[in-house]
């Protein structure tokens, strides 16, 4: 659906009073990291310009968007009927009905939705500012007047709380442009640190579409800086995602912060992949693998769990917690078919995987479940395969297929 209305998704129409983010150019996804570098770059250009600045972003902003006001907003963007329709229908489906926290997280497409929703914000008439910037739910505004700061403060929650939204005050902080040398010696970091960093990107199955290696040497300035990074405990969503990307081979200083990082941004789970590939004690990565998923209270839901099950099957088979981890995917209160499938997929032949893809494989179904448990059973030598596989591949023509595929090998 957010393919097929790729022209909705439009440009700003205000030079000075734009977003930057997730969204189609020329019918193609814009790279979110050269975005954000624009929107950093805009930011520190308009400090030099205006003497005043105010940040803010919206609190629980995916949790609170209202399901009709999504619909609205596609309605007006001039989609089709049967587009909005459907797209209404899918958030009331999505979590029983429910009005609020119904738009899925860490997607592209999801990004995409949000960041166009708050477009009217930057585009109402009544703004004072000279300049507004946002990226995503991030704003800044900039004057050289605080009173006129103070009145678009103002209004933008007015505007917010008419679809309740609200902003978060922990995240609310004005500039003077006397701060502005120290701050950009330390953006000019960080700008470093965002050319060296390696970008992987990938698809859902975690297949590299593209891979750019950059320079992995770290001068003491930039380690400097990102172990001050690890050591805010109000981390950003994008220095979360340089250290990520750039103290893999510094793992045992970033490690203890791992959890906190998956937990504040699930959408970051990719990278978590990443990171845990890259980093050499395997143990440290089972056990923040096991401290996510003893954690009752942490929202786990499928996309973090097929993630997880990535990292086990990449790095934690050999490891003292495989069976626990193992037993922790499969029962976990959020597992979902999809989940549950990707550690069937597991070609192991310990800790009790093969009995457990015998389960699904006996119980005479046709689905996710049973078919990745064929798909498991690969490990096995030929006829122990057959064997087991026998029965399954008489449920369904689809089972036939799963069959002779995986037999062949």
């Amino acid at each position: 659906m957010v393919l097929r209305n790729r022209s909705r998704f439009r440009a700003p129409f205000h030079e000075h009073k734009k977003h930057f983010g997730y969204r189609f150019q020329e019918g193609e996804p814009l790279n979110p990291s050269g975005s954000f570098r624009g929107y950093k770059g805009a930011i520190a250009a308009y400090r030099n310009e205006f003497r005043y600045s105010l940040s803010f972003d919206v609190a629980a902003y995916f949790n609170s968007i209202y399901h009709h006001d999504l619909v609205s907003w596609l309605s007006r963007a001039e989609a089709s009927e049967r587009d909005y329709q459907s797209f209404g229908q899918f958030l009331r489906e999505i979590n029983s009905g429910r009005s609020v926290d119904c738009l899925p997280q860490g997607i592209y497409p999801t990004k995409m939705i949000g960041n166009d929703f708050l477009r009217f914000i930057e585009q109402f008439h009544g703004l004072r500012s000279n300049a507004v910037v946002r990226f995503m739910d991030d704003f800044v505004l900039f004057s050289d007047s605080r009173r006129d700061l103070r009145h678009d403060f103002i209004t933008i929650q007015r505007l917010l709380g008419e679809k309740g939204l609200s902003l978060n005050p922990n995240k609310t902080s004005d500039g003077v442009r006397e701060n502005v040398e120290l701050e950009d010696a330390i953006e000019d970091v960080r700008i470093q640190l965002l050319q060296r960093r390696r970008v992987v990107v990938t698809d859902y199955d975690g297949v590299p579409d593209e891979e750019v290696e950059v320079e992995q040497d770290l001068s003491e300035e930039e380690m400097d800086f990102l172990r001050g990074l690890l050591q805010q405990d109000d981390i950003e969503e994008e220095d979360a995602e340089l250290v990520l990307a750039l103290m893999a081979e510094h793992a045992e200083e970033a490690i203890d912060r791992l959890a906190d990082i998956a937990r504040r941004f699930p959408h970051l789970f990719k990278n978590i992949h990443s990171f845990c590939l890259e980093a050499g004690d395997e143990e440290a990565v089972a056990e923040f693998v096991l401290e996510l998923l003893r954690d009752n209270d942490a929202m786990i839901y499928e996309f973090q769990l097929f993630w997880l099950t990535h990292i086990l099957e990449d790095r934690l088979l050999n490891t003292t917690s495989a069976a626990e981890i193992i037993d922790r995917l499969n029962n976990h209160p959020h597992a979902t078919s999809i989940s549950r499938a990707k550690l069937l997929e597991i070609p192991d032949l310990r800790y009790g995987l093969v009995e457990l893809r015998d389960t699904h494989l006996g119980a005479g179904q046709s689905d996710w479940l049973s078919w990745s448990s064929a798909v498991g059973h690969r490990g096995l030598n030929m006829i122990d395969r057959r064997h087991r596989l026998g029965y399954f591949a008489k449920a369904s023509n689809y089972n036939k297929l799963v069959f002779d595929i995986v037999s062949k090998g």
